[in-house]
């Protein structure tokens, strides 16, 4: 396999590199700085790269068998209420010419990593939840996402939207699973068990075309916690 990598300098890119590195794949990881690209490592290639312009987005997925995309919308701190420091269109942009580019290349498959809360999972959360959101500056991501959602639907490419909800940066020797009726929302999924999702689902052509909403491996199903099945 021969992935590239958007947003490979975050979080959970750096995993995902180094996964995927590990099982032996061959390996572009796309930044936006020199300092990112110094800093990055487990990669077979890096290069710094604009993911909003669709130049540079055709000449990081020459050659390409997949694409995994792990941007966000960047605040001054981790903080639900901090401000924004990434534009708050960043990932829909990028998705955008990274669609465009896909569809010129010929590179089919794409892993979006987008929360739960987007699109039709927005009336899934409970109506504190969807007040506290609305108040904090991870409106702007959910509504980005939301539209990064709506682009890769109509675009005819092999892609799977993740939908994390609460992430921390525990480690996670398992993928996620995919949520059941009753999984908490409040259940905190780790970023390395979520990259190790994006490995997994990037060869696994029954999750074309879907949004999948994603809780840790260890989380309780109904009626194995004591509580109503």
């Amino acid at each position: 396999m021969r992935l590239v990598v958007f947003g490979a300098s975050g979080a959970t890119g750096r995993h995902v590199v180094t996964l995927a590195s590990e099982a032996g794949w061959s390996v572009r990881a796309v930044v936006r700085s020199k300092h990112q690209r110094l800093a990055l490592t487990g990669a077979g290639e890096s290069t710094v790269g604009d993911p909003t312009d669709p130049d540079s987005v055709a000449a990081a997925i020459s050659g390409a068998d997949a694409v995994a995309v792990c941007l966000g919308i960047s605040r001054r701190t981790r903080s639900p209420f901090a401000p924004l420091v990434s534009p708050p269109d960043l990932t829909s942009r990028s998705i955008g010419a990274i669609v465009q580019a896909m569809q010129r290349a010929g590179v089919r498959r794409i892993v979006y990593v987008s929360a739960f809360g987007a699109g039709d999972s927005w009336a899934q959360i409970p109506w504190w939840g969807r007040a506290f959101l609305r108040l904090s500056q991870v409106r702007h991501s959910m509504a980005d996402h939301t539209r990064s959602e709506s682009l890769l639907s109509s675009s005819a490419l092999d892609w799977t939207s993740l939908r994390p909800m609460l992430l921390d940066d525990a480690s996670g020797a398992l993928p996620a699973r995919e949520m059941r009726p009753g999984d908490s929302l409040l259940a905190k999924l780790s970023r390395e068990s979520l990259a190790r999702t994006i490995v997994a689902v990037l060869g696994d052509p029954s999750t074309h075309g879907r949004k999948v909403p994603l809780v840790p491996a260890a989380a309780p199903t109904p009626g194995t916690d004591g509580s109503p099945a």
